[in-house]
């Protein structure tokens, strides 16, 4: 009979459990708004032919964006940076702590059950009032269970900010990811721009030094001068000290690669090829697809998520708290009469608790929590508006280098025309040797000057690319199976963790 009282007592409890409701404000996703005022193509000021209905073939590959270069040293420098990064690895820890997080608090939505077992033996004076009850001993052993039913959804609704926290650290995670991505490749340009200068630096040293060797000749017969002589030393070491200065920056670059990928610069050896002439082909998107392909934003608009959850469990403070308590237990002075039904007790404890003054806590409680509700929201808007203001730079980068590119091939074009005939008159005997190391100097300057712009013009694109959220795109579907499973079921909680990339094995 007491028995079923216990359970009809566990029956109500559980039907006012499931009867309970979540107070606070229904979520409203930022985005729609922001996408509907500002996300649209008029908002650019620079088109490009980017923003178009993208056709598949056209459209930026998702996953391994930087496919649209077709370099296989990039692809392999990559796939060493997603695998080895200490830092790439650091982050996804910290999704696995939010995660865990999110589960710690989802354990509060069940029913807490705990066991206990103790002995003790107990001497009384015979010196104090009351019966002398001499020396005894107390076996006792027993469970215990405590539940917060949750009935105004305070838990839940901290368990969704969790959740909404730990998707925004995989985002996180992802953001890294692709900026730690986009550094490599924009090293990697770097890198190539400098293979290019060294190859004409050299090419250019060799010419310096022949062409000091002319001089001497002419010298020696009285066709030049000393001062002709001194120039072109002057010409022959300019260039070589160019060239140690390239190849000093490009050691650098070299090592800064190698820290981004998880190694050491001695370990990372791969071969250089100058950059070529062809741009690779501008990738087509849609306006609106910027809030699904840049992490980042998915980050920022899951914060809001977070922050409106957390006002909904401010607001469940207002409302009474009913959990209730009971127990089982096993207690004699015999152990062998420990397991007798005459040594069984139990109790059961309901409680609530009405909050009736708190002298403003509750009230500046839920202000905290709306205030930090339009912080994020703000932040998300700071967000996308940053992420138009990086697309237009970009497409300003690609637009006026591809001009400035033209016209210094022209100037290049020229420079070179005026080195040969500086070079003719100077045979002829029109002209002395300045006017030959000017041509010369500026020639020079023009061609590392066209490098140098071909070289900005690939790490534009890459910045482009990055802009639009590389290849990622937003999957909630997939966040869910990622994150979620774990806290729809207790039971599951013993399923093998993800591990970070490179240690899948």
């Amino acid at each position: 009979m007491k028995q079923g009282k216990i359970l009809n007592a566990s029956f109500a409890a559980s039907a006012l459990a499931l009867a309970g409701c979540m107070v606070g404000p229904d979520y409203v996703e930022p985005s729609f708004k922001i996408a509907e005022e500002e996300l649209m193509k008029e908002h650019f000021s620079r088109d490009e032919d980017l923003w178009k209905s993208a056709l598949p073939a056209d459209s930026l590959p998702k996953g391994d964006w930087w496919k649209v270069f077709n370099d296989p040293q990039l692809d392999a420098l990559l796939k060493m940076c997603r695998e080895n990064s200490p830092s790439l690895k650091a982050a996804f820890w910290r999704v696995e702590q939010a995660r865990e997080t999110a589960l710690m608090d989802q354990s509060d939505l069940y029913p807490q059950l705990n066991g206990n077992a103790s002995y003790s033996r107990t001497g009384s004076s015979k010196n104090t009032r009351g019966a002398y009850a001499g020396t005894y001993d107390n076996w006792a052993t027993g469970f215990g269970v405590t539940w917060d039913l949750d009935l105004f959804g305070r838990i839940r609704s901290i368990i969704d900010a969790d959740v909404a926290d730990a998707q925004a650290s995989l985002d996180e995670y992802e953001n890294l990811m692709l900026l730690m991505q986009a550094q490599v490749a924009t090293l990697y340009f770097s890198i190539r721009q400098y293979s290019s200068e060294i190859e004409l630096l050299e090419r250019t040293v060799k010419v310096r030094k022949d062409q000091t060797q002319y001089v001497a000749r002419r010298l020696k017969y009285g066709e030049a001068s000393d001062l002709d002589m001194q120039r072109a030393f002057q010409e022959e070491y300019d260039a070589s000290a160019q060239l140690a200065s390239v190849e000093r920056q490009m050691a650098l670059a070299r090592n800064d690669i190698a820290i981004l990928v998880g190694t050491v610069p001695s370990k990372l050896d791969f071969k250089i090829s100058p950059l070529p002439e062809a741009m690779p082909r501008l990738p087509a998107a849609i306006p609106s697809e910027l809030l699904e392909r840049r992490p980042d934003i998915a980050q920022a608009e899951r914060r809001v998520y977070a922050a409106n959850a957390r006002i909904g469990a401010a607001h469940a403070a207002y409302f009474p708290t009913v959990s209730f308590s009971a127990d089982t237990s096993l207690s004699a002075e015999k152990i062998d009469k420990l397991i007798n039904s005459s040594s069984f007790a139990w109790g059961i404890s309901p409680q609530i608790y009405i909050p009736i003054f708190q002298a403003g806590r509750i009230y500046a409680q839920k202000q905290v929590a709306l205030a930090a509700h339009k912080e994020t929201l703000e932040n998300y808007k700071n967000t996308v508006l940053n992420a138009i203001g990086e697309v237009e730079n970009a497409l300003a980068q690609i637009n006026y280098l591809k001009r400035e590119y033209d016209k210094r091939t022209d100037v290049v074009n020229a420079s070179l025309k005026v080195q040969d005939l500086t070079q003719k008159q100077y045979d002829l005997g029109y002209i002395d040797y300045f006017s030959v190391s000017d041509a010369q100097r500026l020639a020079l300057s023009n061609e590392r000057a066209q490098i140098s712009l071909r070289g900005d013009r690939f790490k534009a694109y890459v910045n482009l690319i990055s802009a639009l959220g590389g290849g990622w795109s937003a999957d909630p579907e997939a966040q869910e199976k990622a994150l979620r499973p774990d806290l729809l079921d207790p039971y599951e909680l013993s399923k093998e963790k993800p591990k970070p990339l490179g240690e899948e094995g």
